[in-house]
């Protein structure tokens, strides 16, 4: 058996590195803390290459004398405890003593920092934990540390890391989260040289309105809730910022971001009746809790926590927010002024597809856009078949002949349903009911117009596209940075199925044509559904192709309620009945029942 000795130290910190440092977003977010922790009032984040190639955070903080900076990087090296019974009232954001050494361990680091009240102060350069220089310096109060190259000497763990963009919106939620628990102190954040974020210290609420956009200044709901000896104070909103993914829900605990399952579910359970099936709220909570109720010490990156009555501060949660929506005028969305039009010109079918009349050849397919989509779409080509619309005009051809024949009534439409009659009856503009040779059909309306639309997308994703209509009066959409890093990666999914955009400002584009079969004014609806969904997966894979057809579908489709023309009816029978699957939605719906006359006929006891 080999023979037991220590870790050389800086090998035991390379391993310490492995639990605190996970990725470039966890130095920021350890570097954050210890700027929070010197009392700092402005902080300044600049990162290159999502990360990876440099981080850089300068704060205006309390600073370090010299023998504090040759402390700071040593392992378990604090300020924060000094005893066991220290570990039971921590109140500071970091205090382990390990976040430091470990990151020095695995980049090459370089801190400048001049104590508060002094003109002078000391810089050190460390590369792989060892020490490379330490010198004296001029500057100002206030602490400058720059990481480069992070794991460049471990590479299994560099080669875990995740594309550029990846890191980089992991980095600006972790900011974020900063700058929601600290308003009073003024936040930049610059990638690759571009401004991300600039907020001057202000209050929680104008923190939130600077953060998410002026669309929230009438959206939030105060929570003030105090049950002893928990309080809880902060902000959620009303349904006009409820998304289609988790993302915007933040929880503090003494200050310090908090990640628990049971805690968010308690804010969900007090919408409950208020959302659909996979929305979710927005809320910013500061939970208060005495210290010697919780232990932070669980989790290395102190994600986690132990409470010692976590049921209780469940329904403290609950009870704080369903107090804040108690007033339903408040949660009623509020008219959106941008989503007027004027006029348009109508269209001569709810159901957008070519009748019988049309010639399909003349359908012209606009594949401009003004994105550069030979940079964008890099992943694209690599999942999508470049098929031709062979296969969806041989489906568009395939058109009922609806004539009344004297002596046979009979529609062939498919290959075990035929159309007995030319009349199709509509049920409460919801239902379409026919004759067919063995009894009868019901159809829904909405799904079946779901899956039409559903197979015609995804043959056009894998063709040359759909048609696009211009809007008379486009639409802009602002978005946070990380969406719009995100939106960018699907934007030639977006043309396939009909939107045109542009770029126009900061994190912002400009809707200026939509696919013909959605409604004016939904557009964006549809955009920030399908955008939500891949920044929950990131992934371009086949089943968010799928995703993104069924969601264009449900949002095109018409509705129940519509009501429909006896062509419309006909059109949209023929329609369904030329796709691949016709008796299912994408969602997996029945779209058709059929009543036989043998079901009929026991009904009514007819033996």
């Amino acid at each position: 058996m080999p023979e037991i000795k220590l870790l050389p130290s800086n090998l035991v910190n390379q391993i310490a590195a492995g639990e605190v440092i996970e990725r470039p977003s966890s130095v920021v977010k350890e570097l954050i803390e210890n700027a929070i922790d010197a009392n700092s009032t402005s902080i300044d984040i600049h990162i290159e290459d999502g990360g990876q190639k440099s981080i850089t955070v300068i704060d205006n903080g309390i600073g370090m004398s010299r023998d504090d900076i040759k402390m700071a990087f040593k392992r378990h090296a604090t300020s924060k405890i000094s005893s066991p019974a220290d570990l039971e009232k921590i109140s500071t954001l970091g205090f382990r003593g390990e976040a430091l050494p470990s990151i020095a361990s695995i980049s090459l680091l370089k801190c400048k920092s001049v104590k508060k009240n002094k003109n002078d102060g000391y810089e050190i350069s460390i590369n792989g934990g060892e020490e490379i220089s330490f010198t004296p310096i001029a500057g100002v109060q206030g602490t400058q540390i720059k990481i480069s190259n992070i794991f460049y000497n471990v590479p299994a763990r560099r080669k875990f890391l995740k594309k550029t963009d990846t890191e980089k919106k992991k980095i600006i939620e972790i900011a974020r989260r900063f700058m929601l628990s600290n308003p009073e102190v003024s936040f930049t954040l610059y990638a690759d040289g571009k401004e991300v974020y600039a907020v001057n210290g202000s209050n929680l609420e104008q923190r939130i309105i600077d953060i998410f956009g002026k669309k929230f200044k009438k959206s939030l709901l105060e929570v003030n809730y105090k049950k002893s000896p928990y309080s809880i104070t902060g902000y959620t909103g009303n349904l006009n910022t409820v998304k289609k993914r988790r993302g915007y829900q933040y929880i503090f605990l003494n200050g310090r971001f908090i990640s628990d399952k049971l805690l968010n579910s308690a804010a969900f359970s007090s919408y409950k009746s208020l959302l659909s099936r996979g929305e979710f709220p927005f809320f910013v909570l500061f939970l208060d809790v005495p210290l010697n109720l919780i232990d932070v010490n669980v989790h290395p990156a102190k994600l986690e926590v132990r409470f010692e009555n976590e049921w209780h501060i469940y329904h403290v949660i609950k009870s704080s927010i369903t107090e804040s929506l108690t007033n339903i005028l408040n949660v009623i969305p509020e008219y959106d002024s941008s989503n007027i039009y004027f006029q348009q010109p109508q269209k001569e079918s709810k159901i957008n597809l070519p009748f019988p009349n049309q010639n399909n050849s003349s359908i012209k397919f606009n594949d401009s856009t003004t994105f550069d989509i030979n940079k964008l779409d890099e992943n694209f080509n690599q999942i999508t078949s470049h098929n031709d619309l062979q296969t969806l005009e041989r489906a568009n051809d395939r058109i009922i002949d609806f004539h009344n024949n004297e002596g046979d009534t009979t529609n062939q439409i498919s290959n075990n349903v035929s159309i007995h009659t030319d009349i199709i009856w509509q049920l409460h503009n919801k239902y379409l009911i026919t004759e067919i040779k063995s009894g009868l059909i019901i159809v829904d309306q909405h799904v079946a117009h779901e899956r039409v639309l559903y197979e015609l997308s995804k043959k056009a994703i894998d063709g040359n596209g759909l048609p696009s209509q211009t809007v008379l009066f486009p639409q802009t959409l602002t978005l946070q940075p990380d969406e719009y890093t995100g939106l960018l990666n699907i934007i030639p999914y977006l043309n396939k199925i009909g939107f045109k955009m542009r770029e126009f400002g900061e994190n912002t584009i400009i809707i200026e044509g939509i696919p013909n079969d959605v409604h004016w004014g939904s557009e964006k609806e549809v955009i920030l559904e399908i955008l939500d969904k891949f920044i929950e997966y990131n992934e371009l894979d086949a089943s968010f192709i799928d995703y993104l057809a069924s969601t264009f579908a449900c949002k095109a489709a018409i509705k129940a309620g519509d009501p429909l023309t006896m062509e419309e009816r006909k059109h949209l029978i023929d329609k369904l009945f030329s796709t691949e699957h016709p008796y299912y939605c994408p969602h997996g719906r029945p779209i058709i029942i059929n009543l036989t006359l043998d079901d009929l006929d026991k009904r009514f006891e007819r033996h």
